[in-house]
């Protein structure tokens, strides 16, 4: 059983809509200040945030308007504690830590948007249940680009970054589409790679 993520209501948050912050759950804060000159920019009231916990040091700019919102120059680190938060039965763990550089994603009236990348240390993951036998990991990259009907991420080796590793599309109509390449497959023992592999699935089946 799952344990679900509470709502945020007012007792978790201080300060004012102008400049605030708010207490998450699992030990999470987030801090906000207007950004008076960017919201002048941007024709919508935008924001300086600092997201921090266990396993999370980001900063970016959010500008918000009703059925629109942006995240601009994303900056900072992730590492694993963060994905069991949002992502249901995510099947694997793994020591990796993610450094986010300039990374930006929009939505307007269900239209997506995103640019950017992430780097991932080396490390290992290991199945769930089996968590003494890790699969070693090199440094990852994965680039987000816009794509028709929705955003793609493209996975590789930061050696071999014109060799795709897996390719993850999240369609306009809110599903998932996941790609393990040949190359990718050769990193996970007991995986054949004569062939790709392709799961779709709704984005609800897989986040919290």
């Amino acid at each position: 059983m799952h344990q679900a993520i509470p709502t945020l209501d007012a007792s978790m948050m201080s300060g004012r809509v102008v400049h605030g912050a708010a207490q998450l759950p699992h030990g999470y804060r987030v801090e906000w200040r207007i950004n008076g000159w960017r919201s002048l920019l941007a024709l919508s009231p935008t924001f300086d945030v600092i997201g921090t916990g266990p396993g999370a040091d980001l900063t970016g700019r959010v500008s918000v308007l009703p059925g629109r919102y942006a995240l601009r120059d994303a900056r900072g680190t992730l590492n694993w504690a963060v994905v069991p938060l949002l992502v249901r039965d995510p099947g694997m763990t793994c020591d990796l830590t993610a450094s986010v550089d300039d990374l930006s994603a929009s939505q307007t009236d269900g239209t997506r948007r995103a640019w950017g990348a992430l780097r991932s240390s080396p490390g290992t993951c290991a199945r769930a249940e089996d968590a003494a036998g890790g699969i070693p990991m090199p440094a990852l990259v994965a680039r987000l680009t816009t794509t028709e009907g929705g955003i793609k991420a493209v996975v590789a080796a930061q050696d071999a970054p014109d060799t795709a590793l897996a390719t993850a599309v999240l369609t306009d109509q809110d599903r998932l589409v996941l790609q393990l390449h040949a190359a990718g497959a050769r990193l996970v023992p007991g995986v054949s790679a004569s062939a790709e592999r392709e799961i779709a699935l709704p984005l609800t089946a897989l986040m919290r």
